[in-house]
């Protein structure tokens, strides 16, 4: 049942996107090895949004919840399927990254003995794991076809979020070309590589307790904060004091907090990253959560008072 369900939006899927964009899709998340069929999932994306936005609308009509909540349910799976995705390939691209390090060394090593840069790779890729390692197979199989050394590794560099990897293959690239001593290069680039690492996690360690402050702000301080004067508006309207904008208060409230968490997810990606692109790990926790502890606050504090 549910397979004819999936085939049939399959079909609408297939002919909304372009077969094209589909295939890349496809390829980004086998990179991150994530292996389900790609419009098996947008189509399940889809199914699960309908299904959840139907439910909230029943909700809304039965215990009067906020029509805001239902539309931030339509588009929740999607969102969170986007993050994961784009947090995966972050978590890849930074893996590589450390993983370069000890390749480069263990290559120059192989070099300094009087193997050629193609065979050092080579032979590196049959002994070792992960990301990094599975590009250099990708790389020495497109070698085996017709592709040239530079041109195999170049699109390696290119199809990876890795600036390093990028400088390194360039690096080595034009080493090769100009005939310098290969090995003492990429020891050098490897030492460099690790200072950097180095710098990374010192400038991390030196702003956690800012980040911290930032993430309680975001998700305790500022949800409370409007939880406690939405609940005071409707303590107010019991004692017959409305206010006008009682009505507006949930969305305003809302959209604040939105606003908020993703201006601090892309603050703590800058501050502890350099890079505003790593803000979708925190927005993926930050608002979610934030959003709980807003309805959370509110059904615990009427509960205690009494307002309905």
């Amino acid at each position: 049942m549910i397979r004819k369900i999936l085939n049939k939006t399959n079909k609408i899927v297939t002919e909304l996107i372009e077969a094209k964009t589909l295939r890349q899709l496809q390829e980004e998340l086998i990179q991150i090895n994530l292996y389900v069929n790609v419009e098996d999932l947008i189509s399940l994306i889809l199914l699960t949004s309908i299904t959840l936005f139907t439910i909230s609308l029943l909700l809304f009509a039965y215990l009067k919840i906020n029509l805001l909540l239902s539309l931030i349910i339509l588009i929740l799976p999607a969102f969170l399927m986007t993050s994961y995705v784009i947090h995966k390939k972050q978590t890849r691209a930074e893996q590589i990254e450390i993983d370069l390090i000890d390749y480069l060394r263990q290559v120059s090593s192989l070099l300094n003995v009087g193997l050629g840069i193609e065979t050092s790779f080579d032979e590196l890729s049959k002994t070792n794991k992960g990301y990094l390692n599975d590009e250099i197979k990708h790389a020495l199989i497109e070698m085996s076809f017709s592709k040239t050394f530079n041109e195999a590794f170049t699109d390696m560099a290119n199809r990876n979020q890795s600036d390093n990897l990028k400088y390194a293959v360039q690096i080595i690239i034009h080493s090769k070309e100009s005939g310098g001593n290969l090995s003492e290069i990429l020891e050098q680039i490897a030492s460099d590589l690790n200072d950097n690492q180095t710098l990374k996690k010192e400038r991390k360690a030196s702003v956690t307790m800012s980040v911290m402050f930032l993430i309680i702000s975001s998700v305790i301080a500022t949800p409370f904060s409007f939880a406690m004067i939405r609940l005071y508006s409707d303590f107010l309207s019991t004692f017959g004091r409305s206010n006008p904008l009682t009505s507006i208060i949930p969305i305003t409230s809302i959209g604040y907090m939105l606003i908020h968490a993703v201006l601090v997810s892309i603050l703590i990606a800058i501050v502890m990253y350099s890079d505003y692109k790593k803000s979708i790990r925190y927005m993926m926790i930050i608002l979610p959560s934030s959003i709980i502890v807003y309805y959370i606050s509110q059904t615990i504090f009427k509960t205690v008072l009494g307002v309905s």
